[in-house]
């Protein structure tokens, strides 16, 4: 009855996934893949983690279920951490545990488009090449509004603001709170206040993707964003990730929060986004929330992670200068818009004909649209890249 299937693998990221594991080639080099990576390119699990676990494991007797909120401890460590500087009163947010940051996207989605059946998302160009299927999947439709120059390789600013106040009253639109993926450009706290007032005057309704939180700018400067919507906004959501932020990569363990404007209409987002669980997961799976739990009811397992956190970031840092160095140091100047990009990413804007020629040439695997993960670098690769994108800088310009 399923012979007729003949769908093939629609997400980039999974065909770099695919390429890169069918290729043969001893000195092959994923770059692509957004995850953090230390110097020896392992994903490593941070000790605060490993301690978190310990914990758990003597302390913890039962395997019951959560319910569809999830881990209501940590939802409400979670409102601390990222909604704590707010003058907000708790009882303002609904939050619930999700599966990732992946799943918290997803509820939103069906979310909004139960709550605004008309309403249309707007997505940053680039965007990250996973947000379009998660909206299209909620029946959600999306456009596109102008964020990054495409010849210089940095934000548009200028194009951003104007497509944005473009946009009809009562959509909906997407921001990355820091470390924008796949571009690496970021707002500074005046843009987004300048943004968050456009968007309050257009009407329109704000979805912030926090995916990076303390891999950018640190740990505070990380959540402006989140202040800077709050004060023109009484109505947003926000979706949560604690993969990169806590290293828990294959735990999937996120939340979704609604911004409301009245208690009472608190109420009825969570009624609404239970009943949307309930058809989809029905129980976020318990064990990140858990690790995350026991790390932020410690003081002493809290500074750990932080201090970890910082060291992964500073790390990206050192990894991205290395790289800009190494660039300068092959006698090309076409990537000087490196050090005007920041994060995790660094993108590239190469086309598919030339992602294949860095495949092929020098088994250099890279993400849609030349995205690089920055965190994959180390002193023992840079040789590679920085010659081949040496050769492609001369190969462009003839």
């Amino acid at each position: 009855m399923l012979e007729h299937i003949d769908a093939e693998l629609e997400d980039p990221i999974l065909k770099v996934m695919a390429s890169f594991k069918a290729s043969t080639v001893s000195h092959k080099l994923d770059l692509g893949i957004g995850v953090y990576r230390d110097s020896k390119g392992k994903t490593p699990i941070f000790k605060a983690v490993k301690e978190a676990e310990l914990i758990i494991q003597m302390q913890e007797t039962s395997k019951a279920y959560l319910g569809p909120v999830g881990d209501t401890q940590y939802t409400g460590l979670i409102h601390q951490l990222l909604f704590g500087q707010l003058d907000c009163p708790p009882d303002f947010f609904q939050i619930i545990q999700t599966p990732g940051g992946t799943g918290a996207l997803r509820v939103a989605g069906e979310f909004l488009h139960s709550a605004l059946p008309f309403a249309t998302l707007w997505l940053s160009d680039p965007a990250w090449s996973t947000h379009k299927p998660i909206f299209s999947g909620a029946q959600l439709p999306t456009k596109e509004y102008r964020y990054f120059d495409h010849e210089t390789r940095v934000l548009d600013f200028a194009a951003m603001c104007e497509d944005i106040a473009a946009i009809p009253t009562g959509d909906i639109v997407l921001l990355q709170s820091c470390g924008h993926n796949p571009s690496g450009c970021n707002l500074s706290y005046e843009q987004w206040l300048s943004v968050s007032q456009l968007m309050a005057d257009r009407g329109l309704l704000p979805l912030l993707d926090l995916a990076y939180h303390g891999l950018d700018q640190g740990q505070i400067l990380d959540l402006q964003s989140i202040k800077a919507i709050e004060a023109h906004h009484d109505e947003w959501l926000l979706c949560y990730s604690a993969s990169k932020t806590f290293s828990l990569y294959n735990d999937r363990t996120g939340a979704l929060a609604v911004r409301n404007r009245t208690i009472q209409n608190a109420h009825h987002a969570l009624s609404l986004i239970l009943n949307l669980v309930c058809a989809n997961y029905y129980m976020p799976p318990a064990h990140g929330a858990s690790v995350v739990r026991t790390i932020l009811t410690s003081s002493d397992l809290t500074e750990l992670w932080k201090h970890e956190l910082e060291a992964a970031r500073t790390r990206i840092i050192d990894c991205r200068k290395a790289l800009i160095d190494a660039l300068s140091s092959s006698g090309t100047d076409d990537y000087q818009f490196l050090e005007r990009q920041e994060g995790m990413f660094a993108y590239l804007g190469l086309t598919e004909k030339e992602l294949a020629w860095l495949r092929e040439k020098h088994a250099l695997y890279f993400g849609p649209g030349g995205r690089l993960n920055i965190a994959g670098l180390n002193p023992q690769s840079l040789p590679q890249i920085s010659q081949a994108l040496t050769e492609l800088a001369k190969k462009k310009r003839g």
